[in-house]
């Protein structure tokens, strides 16, 4: 629908009906927030002194509100899942360089990104930026190691993003402390927890594709960085740079 909409636009439409969350859509009216990005990619400058972009969040929240629904999960631009990252691999290339997989920036929208860090997916690129957001010191391979065991304990329970911090915290009093025993990474653990815990430990750690696509992503994000690109135009400069190393 949106496409089809731009494409009347390009045609020398001057109006385009939208619908707000698809509420009353029937025959194919194009949702404003996905219609309104498609334009921002195409021009960008252009869109922004014309609209402004950031009431869209309200304008979704009042029908939402008036209609009585959640704005749902995957929504264009004002979904919660429209800029979160979950996965180890595009936590560490947003971190570097947002634009490998956002095309449209979400401040535009006075939006902001969201980089998980409390599931199995969790790459310790996302755990070193909560490292340092939480003003702890630690060395690249000591995240390495605090990684795999939120990975192992959100194998055995689900984390909230306090249980993730917790762990962090412990795993860093650990690293430092004159004291016989380890400090335990929660509290609440109980024994066949610790059980299930210490077996996913053992797997995680053993496992070379994580440790591979690490090195993968590190290649591909020095590239971009090296050559001043962005994820959009990069990918001839990747598969040249990476060539010869794999």
């Amino acid at each position: 629908m949106c496409v089809d909409a731009y494409c009347a636009l390009e045609a020398g439409a001057t109006h385009v009906d939208c619908s707000v969350l698809g509420i009353g859509e029937r025959n194919g009216i194009t949702p404003l927030g996905g219609f309104v990005a498609r334009m921002l990619v195409a021009d960008r400058d252009y869109v922004r002194s014309k609209y402004d972009l950031t009431k869209l969040k309200a304008i979704e929240d009042l029908v939402a509100a008036a209609v009585e629904i959640n704005i749902p999960f995957n929504n264009y631009i004002t979904g919660f899942c429209a800029f979160t990252h979950k996965a180890g691999i595009h936590a560490k290339a947003i971190l570097a360089n947002p634009t490998s997989y956002e095309i449209i920036n979400p401040s535009d929208f006075g939006m902001t990104r969201y980089v998980h860090f409390t599931s199995r997916l969790t790459g310790w690129n996302a755990i070193k930026s909560r490292v340092n957001q939480l003003g702890l010191e630690m060395t690249d391979s000591q995240i390495k190691s605090c990684t795999v065991r939120i990975k192992a304990m959100a194998d055995v329970r689900h984390l909230a993003i306090e249980d993730t911090d917790a762990i962090i915290n412990a795993f860093y009093e650990n690293l430092y402390s004159e004291q016989s025993g380890e400090k335990p990474l929660l509290d609440d653990m109980t024994t066949e927890e610790k059980i299930q815990f210490a077996q996913k430990e053992a797997e995680l750690s053993q496992e070379p594709e994580s440790q591979h696509l690490d090195h993968i992503v590190d290649q591909q994000t020095n590239a971009l960085a090296k050559h001043d690109v962005n994820g959009h135009e990069g990918v001839d400069v990747l598969n040249g740079d990476t060539a010869a190393a794999t």
